[in-house]
């Protein structure tokens, strides 16, 4: 857990395990009288980022900044170790099917967990590195009306410069109280998505950014063959035709295992789901996570094997 600031001086007279904090000027005393440690950090604001690491290595103290500058959040959303997992997967994804392009209104289906936080923060790093402009319009459908449970992702995303806009329902109430369907997961989606096309339409926004990655795509399709008997695939981006939008999803290329190490390694909030089918043993969905986890030890390149043997299936 993550101790929130606003500036390096809010860590004034603080006390962290054996650590005490004095702040005099642009200097940070930290003094460790049980170990007999004791040392300086020079800080300015421009070097706020760099500091709070520091704290942590030395120290342990993990810190977040409630507010960051236009400079400090590429540097935050990019941290290190990232490019070849993360940043170039979604670089050829963005390329290869053309996800963002001058003038689009983007809106970005944020529920709160680790995937669209993570693609939040892909989007939003990809805005700061081109050469053209486009919106960023970060969404929120809350399956009930208890709001206090979202402000998590509100700070958040203020904290990268994008205001949240949230639309609460009853949809937690009619999936498990009053109709309890035979497929509440697609139901449930299916609704959501409608939610956003609709919204997308009155505010004239031209494309939407879902969180879907490498696993959740290899899984779809596994589930269509063992369970629909088709060879249906989750593309990348499409258009849909009904709704006259873009559908895209800049995760694809990246692996489950990789926006969970992000997510951690940046502190990043998330909101936990109370959804009772997304850990049910009978689900099929994790009947799949757990064959491909399997396979995976046979063979660690499993998920990229497959999903280079679907490739055509994606366009």
């Amino acid at each position: 857990m993550a101790m929130r600031i606003s500036n390096i001086a809010d860590l004034h007279g603080l006390k962290h395990e054996n650590y005490r904090f004095t702040v005099e000027g642009e200097t940070l005393k930290v003094v460790n009288s049980r170990e007999k440690i004791e040392f300086n950090i020079e800080f300015n604001e421009s070097r706020r980022l760099k500091t709070t690491k520091t704290i942590e290595k030395y120290t342990g103290l993990k810190i977040e900044l409630a507010e960051l500058g236009d400079r400090e959040v590429l540097s935050y959303i990019e941290d290190k170790g990232f490019n070849k997992v993360m940043w170039n997967p979604i670089g050829k994804a963005m390329h290869k099917y053309n996800m963002v392009e001058p003038g689009d209104r983007i809106a970005v289906g944020v529920s709160g967990g680790k995937d669209s936080m993570t693609l939040l923060n892909a989007l939003v790093r990809i805005k700061k590195i081109v050469n053209f402009d486009f919106e960023i319009l970060p969404m929120h459908i809350h399956p009930s009306v208890d709001s206090a449970k979202y402000g998590m992702v509100e700070d958040y995303c203020r904290k990268l410069g994008l205001e949240l806009q949230v639309f609460e329902t009853d949809l937690a109430k009619f999936l498990f109280e009053e109709k309890k369907p035979k497929n509440p997961c697609f139901l449930c989606g299916r609704i959501r998505r409608g939610m956003l096309y609709r919204i997308m339409k009155e505010q004239n926004i031209n494309k939407l950014a879902l969180g879907h990655h490498k696993d959740d795509i290899i899984e779809t399709f596994l589930m269509n063959i063992f369970y629909q008997g088709n060879m249906l695939a989750m593309k990348p981006a499409y258009e849909s035709e009904e709704y006259g939008v873009k559908v895209i999803r800049p995760l694809a290329l990246v692996e489950e295992k990789d926006i969970i190490r992000y997510v951690k390694r940046l502190n990043i909030p998330i909101l936990v789901s109370e959804c009772p089918y997304e850990t049910n043993e009978n689900s099929r969905r994790l009947k799949m996570k757990n064959l491909i986890k399997d396979l995976s030890e046979d063979n660690s390149e499993i998920r990229s094997v497959i999903l280079n043997g679907i490739k055509d299936l994606l366009v």
